[in-house]
């Protein structure tokens, strides 16, 4: 787990303060896909530090098992404010996109296609982790490498990934195509 901090660490650092964008953002959306990176960066560190002390003691694996926990609400929360801030009220407008424009374009040009993956990634690896899956078909073969815990970092890691590749695109989004116009008629 310290590879998928370090990776959205290194990420976040270049995506804020990269200069070569094709559109300068205000300060105020670099403040909402920090949220993200917040988010994902606090999630993927708890997770590591709880794996590395754990078996102190009871007491140091309870303490860190609830900042792991934490972490994962920072990243649901840290991967909202994007969406929320480039969709407003989220869900109403999203529904309301995909009813008008239809489902094929809302997971294209609308960049749902992006969540419904991320999803699907956090999903999968919840399942294969509540079922012990693989573990439980190849017993002891799996302790050390690819056992569903693993399982499940690999797909939270990828979904987040998902998730920013996303709303990089919504963002671009904004500015190219479906931005508000800047006459003051707003």
């Amino acid at each position: 787990m310290p590879k998928g901090c370090l990776f959205f660490l290194c990420l976040g650092i270049v995506y804020m303060f990269r200069p070569n964008m094709s559109f300068v953002a205000p300060f105020q959306e670099k403040i909402v896909i920090g949220m993200f990176f917040l988010g994902a960066i606090l999630c993927l560190s708890f997770s590591w530090l709880f794996h590395t002390v754990y078996c102190h003691s009871e007491g140091v694996s309870r303490v860190f098992s609830k900042l792991d926990y934490s972490g994962i609400a920072f990243l649901i929360m840290g991967s909202f404010v994007p969406w929320l801030y480039y969709f407003l009220s989220g869900v109403v407008l999203t529904l309301h996109f995909m009813i008008s424009e239809g489902f094929l374009r809302a997971t294209t040009m609308g960049q749902m296609g992006w969540l419904f993956l991320m999803a699907t990634l956090y999903i999968t690896g919840a399942c294969l982790y509540a079922a012990r899956i693989p573990e439980r078909f190849f017993p002891g073969k799996c302790d050390i490498w690819f056992h569903s815990h693993q399982l499940f970092h690999v797909f939270v890691v990828a979904g987040a990934f998902v998730h920013f590749h996303g709303v990089s695109n919504l963002q671009e989004f904004h500015y190219t195509v479906g931005g508000c116009a800047e006459d003051g008629n707003v």
